[in-house]
């Protein structure tokens, strides 16, 4: 049986914990980054990315503990 190999898209900086983050179509490069949702596609679109993927990065503060039992 074939092995297909896949990239994984870059890790995320801590300095953008927080932040929206917008990737390059095929989501393998971080354009660009703002505090709002509508702020990461502007800047994506400045950066000549017509079509980001975009993402909230988690806080880096912030830890989730515990689920369902």
């Amino acid at each position: 049986m074939e092995r297909i190999e896949t990239a994984s898209p870059p890790r995320v900086p801590s300095n953008l914990g927080g932040r929206w983050i917008a990737w390059n179509h095929e989501r393998s490069k971080i354009v660009a980054n703002g505090t709002t949702l509508a702020e990461a596609r502007a800047a994506a679109r400045l950066a000549g990315e017509a079509r980001p993927f975009l993402t909230k990065a988690p806080d880096p503060n912030v830890r989730f503990v515990g689920g369902l039992r």
